[in-house]
């Protein structure tokens, strides 16, 4: 093996060109050829949290080649509507902290759940609901302690009183926390908090830089703590998720899972069938209806409308 390979973490990416962090140094990185062949259909082939193996260039000391990818823990992922492909938002996570608030922008529960679905188990979910000095209604409330029920922690926070924010900071030591949500909800914010106001910068890398140059297609990844780092997404107007199978689908609402097995219909869509466990559960009160929602509203985006959403007839 050459013995000028060195081992790095994607901080972001820009245009094909990677920032890769090797023990404090920054490479400015492209792909070697099409060394990535696997990942042709994908919005995007790298994200921040990659671990790369990376040569560096024998002329420049600030750029090289990222020459092979080590084997993701797990994803977090949106489907790209518009480019009809899987966007990888982050890689290697810990945490996912899903942050909404009570208003401004308003509470979009679906909106979460939606955020909250994977196929993978491996990574934590938590609501944090910031903001948390704004008065919550009822029927937030509500929700609130529905997703509790079902085993999701929900932390309250705010910047006025700083609530919630030392939680959070031991939530995250040493861990790769990914911060997502909409547009306002207050994640630079939070992060800003959680950093001491003063952003982190390890080396080269500032913070304030990534920031100047981020769009609205990129994650980045803040070093933070020891063996930890804070990933920074996008705001998230709309999310659609992955196609998968409805058995798969109903699968990743946890709650659904127990009232699965006992469906008189093996491969139940939970939706027309007679003798449906999932929704006499509905009925009943064990799975809240606004979950069950979202469940038939993500069934119908891969049935119905999977020409539009997905790009391909359902099949």
């Amino acid at each position: 093996m050459n013995d000028r390979i060195i081992k790095g973490q994607i901080l972001f990416g820009i245009n094909n060109i990677y920032t890769v962090n090797v023990d404090n140094k920054l490479y400015q990185c492209r792909i070697k050829g099409k060394v990535f062949k696997k990942s042709d259909g994908l919005y995007n082939p790298l994200t921040a949290g990659d671990i790369v193996d990376i040569e560096p260039d024998s002329i420049s000391s600030k750029h090289g080649t990222i020459i092979s990818l080590h084997e993701r823990k797990n994803v977090f992922t949106r489907w790209n509507r518009k480019r009809m492909s899987l966007q990888i938002i982050a890689a290697n996570i810990d945490i996912l902290f899903a942050i909404t608030t009570p208003d401004e922008p308003p509470f979009r529960p679906r909106f979460i759940d939606r955020m909250l679905l994977s196929e993978e188990d491996n990574y934590e979910k938590i609501i944090i609901m910031n903001k948390s000095d704004l008065s919550l209604s009822p029927d937030i409330e509500e929700r609130i302690a529905d997703y509790k029920r079902i085993g999701i922690k929900v932390i309250k926070s705010s910047a006025v009183t700083e609530q919630g924010i030392e939680e959070i900071k031991k939530l995250m030591q040493g861990k790769y926390c990914v911060f997502a949500g909409q547009s306002g909800v207050g994640k630079s914010t939070l992060i800003n908090l959680i950093t001491g106001n003063n952003i982190q910068k390890t080396g080269e890398i500032s913070y304030k830089y990534c920031r100047g140059r981020h769009t609205t297609n990129y994650s980045v990844l803040i070093p933070y703590n020891d063996n930890g780092g804070i990933i920074d997404t996008p705001g998230i107007r709309e999310i659609f998720i992955e196609k998968v199978t409805p058995e798969k689908l109903g699968y990743m609402f946890t709650e659904f899972r127990e009232f699965i097995k006992s469906c008189e219909f093996i491969g139940c869509s939970h939706i027309e069938e007679s003798g449906c466990a999932v929704k006499q559960a509905v009925e009943s009160g064990h799975i809240h209806e606004d979950r069950y929602r979202t469940y038939f509203k993500l069934y119908n985006e891969m049935t119905e409308l999977s020409d539009e959403v997905y790009g391909c007839p359902y099949s």
